[in-house]
């Protein structure tokens, strides 16, 4: 597997591959869909534009030059702690440890730049995924973010109780115990 920076070029596939994975239709079930509880597209070509503006995407392929199978949005929160938003696996592609991968490269480079932390925000209604993020060492905060209804660049609601939770996962530099 290969990890790279996305480029501006990149945004159409990575929406394509967002969408695909967290709306997957009917019989294309993976860990990260969320159609159960929110219909129409998770982003666009736009939206990952701007991302890429506030942060960085990391990219997934299996080889050079190759498709995209996974991808995740990093951005430097005020604190110093690491953020990370749209973690993405093509559904057909979920079971071979792309996601971990991933993740873990990310973790990888924030412990090397000194980072604090990995923080990043869940519905909290998603408890399969909050269980494999509890498994990698991310654990909830306390804290709740309302869930974004008024911007329908996220997809629109199926339900009225949505919220975020926040997760962190404390980071040990070479210099600093965790």
């Amino acid at each position: 597997m290969i990890i790279e920076h996305a480029s501006s070029s990149d945004a159409g596939e990575i929406a394509a591959l967002v969408n695909r994975a967290y709306r997957a239709a009917e019989g294309a079930d993976g860990w990260t869909n969320e159609r159960d509880l929110i219909e129409g597209a998770r982003t666009s070509a736009e939206a990952v534009l701007a991302l890429l503006v506030q942060g960085r995407i990391l990219l997934l392929r299996e080889s050079a030059g190759g498709p995209i199978m996974g991808c995740i949005h990093v951005a430097v929160d005020g604190d110093g702690a690491w953020h990370t938003s749209m973690l993405a696996v093509d559904p057909d592609s979920q079971t071979g440890g792309g996601g971990k991968a991933i993740k873990g490269e990310v973790e990888r480079q924030a412990i090397a730049a000194g980072a604090p932390c990995m923080r990043m925000e869940v519905i909290r209604q998603r408890e399969a995924l909050i269980a494999w993020h509890r498994r990698r060492g991310y654990e909830p905060t306390g804290a709740v973010v309302p869930f974004p209804y008024d911007n329908p660049s996220v997809g629109r609601p199926r339900r009225p109780d949505l919220e975020l939770i926040v997760m962190e996962k404390q980071l040990a530099a070479p210099d600093r115990p965790a």
